[in-house]
């Protein structure tokens, strides 16, 4: 009986997982507005009469929702559309510009556009190479991931040029720590970001085949990534 409900928990979970983010994006997307639609609903007196097992409220509810993702689709593929026109590209320059002198709304703006433009706009990866690194003490080992090699500016004289890396949490590596090492304390692995991930998220469970490498053995396995 234990053996079945595992196996049956195995195939449930991911399902119920997806489902639960889906919905959590769709009503965060659609619950401002639909106070809106379901004015208008009543105004012109639509979808007034129940339907099956829904109340008139509940498929008010539910056409608002529909109706709000596919506008709040179209709006966004319009404004791609306007974003690669030479006008509308100044007015979102203008529009930069006002955020960026407003007290606190800049410092917040700034950092979300300069986290999203780092992650999704750059060409080169976000995450450059998986190691393994001493925390949360000298006497353990994390999974991390480096965002960023020889970082000068925290150079000291007689010391190495520090490397900044990522240690995500488990199971949710949105979140995590961002700690800054010496080359000597960093082991390079040659797992790829996406396995370190999934190794991550499944605490541990999920796991395939690593080495450790040097670092020009990891540089080489990194450019050789990025050409593909």
């Amino acid at each position: 009986m234990k053996k079945y409900f595992l196996t049956g928990l195995v195939i449930l979970l991911p399902l119920a997982l997806t489902i639960a983010v889906v919905a959590f994006v769709f009503n965060f997307l659609t619950t401002p507005f639909v106070g809106l639609v379901q004015h208008i609903f009543d105004y012109f007196g639509l979808l007034g009469k129940n339907f099956f097992f829904l109340s008139s409220h509940q498929v008010q509810v539910l056409a608002s929702k529909l109706i709000i993702l596919i506008l709040l689709f179209f709006l966004t593929v319009l404004l791609g559309m306007l974003g690669r026109w030479f006008f509308f590209h100044y007015l979102l320059k203008l529009w930069d510009y006002i955020l960026h002198r407003i007290p606190l709304v800049s410092t917040i703006y700034k950092t979300c556009q300069d986290v999203i433009k780092t992650m999704f706009g750059s060409k080169n990866k976000s995450f450059k190479q998986v190691v393994l690194v001493p925390f949360p003490s000298n006497d353990t080992y994390s999974i991390g991931l480096v965002t960023n090699e020889q970082l000068a500016t925290f150079k000291q004289p007689g010391r190495e040029a520090l490397t900044s890396v990522f240690v995500p949490t488990t199971p949710n590596p949105t979140s995590g720590f961002l700690m800054l090492y010496e080359e000597k304390d960093l082991v390079y692995l040659d797992m790829k970001v996406e396995d370190a991930f999934k190794y991550v998220i499944s605490i541990g469970m999920i796991t395939s085949p690593f080495t450790v490498l040097n670092k020009e053995a990891a540089q080489r396995l990194s450019e050789t990534s990025d050409e593909k």
